[in-house]
């Protein structure tokens, strides 16, 4: 059971992209490249950066469009 990580940290992190996008493109990043020996964390913290990316890029269309008031 050693090196297989708990699925309770990519769901952090996926709770902190939603909410900050920059904040959770670090964790994935951290999950990614500081965490390559355990593979769940790796896989996951891929998924993080990207949605976080996506969240980033949807926030911006929404502020650019209008949709959200700054």
């Amino acid at each position: 059971m050693d090196g297989e990580g708990t699925i309770i940290i990519p769901i952090i992190g996926y709770i902190i992209a939603l909410i900050s996008p920059l904040l959770g493109l670090i964790y994935g990043a951290i999950l990614f490249y500081y965490k390559k020996d355990v593979p769940l964390y790796r896989k996951h913290g891929r998924y993080i950066i990207y949605l976080a990316i996506l969240i980033f890029v949807i926030g911006m269309i929404a502020v650019a469009t209008g949709i959200i008031k700054v």
